[in-house]
Parts: structure tokens; sequence; C-alpha cells
């Protein structure tokens, strides 16, 4: 893929195998938000997968906050921090906290903000195939 060498003078690009993506702010906030959703899934299907593990402790993963201070500061290059915290519910009998309700919703809130990030990736994707036409057709 030689011509996304080239291209990546004139403007950021990605070459993923022979794919080339724009490498643009926008892109990049996408690729940090599929990657916490994608950690806080896992970070929530442990806390399920434990629920009934005595004294086990549910986790939580924040990584909006800093993917608000990147985008304010413009620059998504500094990696991609995620805090993972234990949470603070109270504990059952068993010394467990995972609260399965809460887990649930957990994990269908996620999987829609992932299928937000999958439909502005794909509306990027379609903008820059237009563009490369150069026709709008």
């Amino acid at each position: 893929m030689r011509q996304g060498r080239t291209l990546q003078r004139f403007f950021p690009v990605h070459v993923i195998g022979d794919i080339l993506i724009n490498n643009d702010l926008t892109t990049q906030a996408i690729e940090w938000a599929m990657n916490g959703l994608e950690r806080r899934s896992q970070v929530t299907a442990n806390n399920i997968a434990n629920a009934e593990v005595p004294n086990f402790r549910a986790s939580r993963i924040s990584f909006e906050g800093e993917l608000r201070n990147a985008l304010q500061r413009s620059n998504l290059d500094s990696g991609q921090p995620m805090s993972t915290a234990t949470t603070t519910d109270p504990a059952g009998p068993n010394g467990n906290n995972v609260g399965l309700e809460n887990e649930l919703v957990s994990l269908i809130e996620t999987n829609l903000r992932q299928d937000a990030m999958v439909q502005a990736f794909n509306y990027k994707a379609g903008l820059l195939r237009t563009a490369m036409r150069g026709n709008g057709a």
C-alpha cells in the first residue's frame, strides 16, 4: 500500500492491511471509545461471571473523562488511559457486591454505545468514499 504512505503527507491516514482509513480526530475518538467500550464489556462480563464468588468486589471502567480531556486538547495520541475501580456498592451476605441487574443494564448500555460508535464510523467512512469518488455519486 505504497500510495497510503504518500497520502500521509497530505492528510493523516491509518493503514490497516490494505485498508486506508482517515486518521483525523473524529476517527481517533471513535477508536478510543470503541477500545474503552470493549474493555468495559470485559470488566462487566468478569463481574457477572463472579456474581456468586464469596467476597468478590465488582469493578467499573472509566474512560469518558480522559476522552473528553483529550478531545479538548485535540490530542488523542497520548495513549488511552482507562481507570478501573472497585465499586463501593454494599455487599450481600456472602461479601460479594455484584448486582446482576446493574451489570446487565451496564452491558446493554455498553452494547448500545458500541452500536452508535460503529454507526458513526460507517458514516465517516461513507463520507470518505463519497469524497474519493469526486462526483458525489
